[in-house]
């Protein structure tokens, strides 16, 4: 009996840890997508339109029980999504920095870049909104337009 209590004691906290954690996306066009549009202000034709999102979850609204996050990976230059345990990583400044790193990587320029965000109560989710009171979420994310940049001249 004590095991089995431990067992479903085990799956429970698994099953909440999956449930409250965040995550980090990357979505691109496929190539040639773009192919033909112009882009006003572009120099070049864009290669592929990328959206970057995070989102996290509260108790509270204010203590993250975890979040998305990305990662530059410096020996394989790119990035990469992992969820970050008891931890707030979504943000502009988290946003912006994982899509200048995505862009440069690319030797890109974002252009037509666009922030979102949206917030989560669970109120109606629960009797009385109880679960509301205690949870929440909160979304994140930047879309752009990638450019390849022009070599320089001088170079």
């Amino acid at each position: 009996m004590k095991r089995q209590t431990s067992s479903m004691f085990a799956a429970a906290a698994l099953a909440a840890m999956t449930v409250c954690s965040g995550c980090a996306t990357i979505s691109t066009s496929r190539e040639g997508r773009l192919a033909g549009i112009a882009m006003k202000g572009a120099d070049g034709a864009p290669r592929e339109h990328v959206c970057l999102t995070t989102s996290g979850e509260y108790m509270f609204w204010s203590l993250p029980l975890g979040s998305g996050r990305f990662r530059w990976n410096e020996k394989t230059k790119t990035l990469e999504t992992e969820t970050a345990w008891f931890s707030d990583c979504v943000g502009i400044a988290e946003l912006q920095e994982a899509l200048l790193k995505y862009a440069d990587s690319r030797n890109c320029d974002a252009i037509e870049v666009s922030y979102f965000d949206s917030d989560v109560s669970y109120a109606g989710a629960s009797y009385e909104g109880l679960l509301g009171i205690f949870f929440g979420s909160s979304t994140m994310g930047v879309s752009a337009v990638l450019v390849p940049r022009k070599a320089a001249a001088n170079n």
